[in-house]
């Protein structure tokens, strides 16, 4: 697989909702739409234990799950003004995970993510989270970018304050995750902190 290197931008330049979602690109991922292609290797990420522990995803993770993820959620979420990404390594085009903003409504966008095994603990994770903020309050103008995690998930936590998200406060009971209720910590970010600056 190759991929245009063009760090700090879309390949593509969009302007409207209904055009088609964009490559965004970093120095060592790339950010694309999900292709058919992908469902064997979203479903193969998706027996881990810690992306079945921390995210929605369905448990047990059938391959029927990764083809509507591909095929439907995405496109789906698309359409609705969110986007969401495969994050791909730029050198080999393996699969790093996936990223994105299932809602954005209000100015408000709130980002997910999971990360492949095998490319955990490598950086590339926050330079996708990096990337994508960057381009939902510069291009998308969004007046905040979110986040929340579970507080004992410390890898995810890792990446949100590696890139500079501010820590809002633990919202206690707020997410219900296979049928238990959760506290999650808030993250986001400004355009106008600091940290958005330097994306």
């Amino acid at each position: 697989m190759h991929l245009q290197r063009l760090a700090g931008s879309t390949i593509e330049n969009v302007t409207a909702e209904s055009q088609r979602q964009p490559i965004l690109t970093g120095d060592r991922i790339a950010l694309r739409p999900w292709t058919a292609a992908d469902a064997q290797e979203v479903c193969a990420a998706c027996q881990d234990p810690e992306i079945q522990r921390w995210t929605p995803v369905p448990s047990p993770y059938q391959h029927a799950d990764a083809v509507s993820y591909v095929n439907e959620t995405a496109p789906k979420v698309w359409r609705e003004g969110g986007a969401l990404f495969a994050v791909v390594a730029i050198e080999g085009g393996a699969l790093v995970g996936s990223i994105g903003v299932h809602s954005f409504q209000d100015g408000v966008a709130h980002i997910g993510y999971w990360t492949a095994p095998a490319a955990r603990r490598r950086g590339f994770t926050a330079e996708a989270l990096r990337v994508l903020t960057r381009w939902f309050l510069r291009d998308r103008e969004a007046a905040r970018v979110e986040l929340v995690t579970e507080p004992h998930n410390v890898g995810s936590r890792m990446v949100a304050e590696k890139v500079g998200f501010t820590t809002e406060g633990v919202l206690r009971s707020r997410c219900l995750l296979r049928g238990r209720r959760t506290d999650v910590v808030m993250y986001s970010m400004l355009p106008t902190d600091p940290a958005a600056t330097a994306l």
